[in-house]
């Protein structure tokens, strides 16, 4: 993992996703593209397998004509992180609870936001997403969870490394 650049990542919005129809091979090249900083050295983030496992689970709609869009990314993504801190049954509930409040879109670019500035924040010693009280129910769980991921690639980061993270306690404060 490439934990130096944690805090500086960027996750693709909407705009940013291919806007042509892909085949599968070109899926997996995508994501593995902006998510690998996520993998390890023993695991890939994405796999056709588990693409189709995702639409055999009806985690994500069936392609058209072996063919992947924006729609389809926009839920892989997310599912290829909270994987990691959600069963597949919370996670699709979880979907589902942000889509019934936000079109595909703009949830998408909202998990976005909340990832970029959840790992932002972990990795340097600030809160990762303090909910307040104009939070809907559905954004308190969505700010949970990226903070929930931010947190375990930050604890990974210093196990792997076997050091104190650079930045110090007394700057934690602000």
């Amino acid at each position: 993992m490439d934990y130096e650049k944690m805090a500086e990542f960027h996750c693709p919005r909407w705009n940013e996703l291919p806007d042509i129809e892909l085949y599968m091979d070109q899926v997996v090249s995508v994501i593995d593209k902006h998510l690998n900083c996520f993998s390890g050295e023993k695991a890939k983030i994405i796999t056709s397998t588990m693409i189709n496992n995702y639409v055999k689970q009806k985690i994500v709609k069936p392609p058209k004509n072996k063919k992947y869009d924006r729609v389809h990314l926009s839920y892989l993504i997310p599912v290829c992180i909270l994987k990691q801190v959600l069963g597949i049954p919370e996670l699709c509930e979880g979907i589902s609870l942000i889509l019934k409040q936000r079109e595909i879109p703009e949830a998408y670019d909202l998990f976005c936001e909340f990832l970029e500035t959840s790992l932002k924040n972990v990795f340097s010693h600030k809160p990762p997403l303090p909910c307040n009280d104009e939070d809907s129910f559905e954004i308190r769980i969505l700010k949970s969870v990226i903070s929930c991921f931010a947190t375990l690639q930050y604890t990974r980061y210093l196990i792997a490394t076997n050091k104190p993270a650079e930045t110090e306690p007394e700057e934690r404060a602000e």
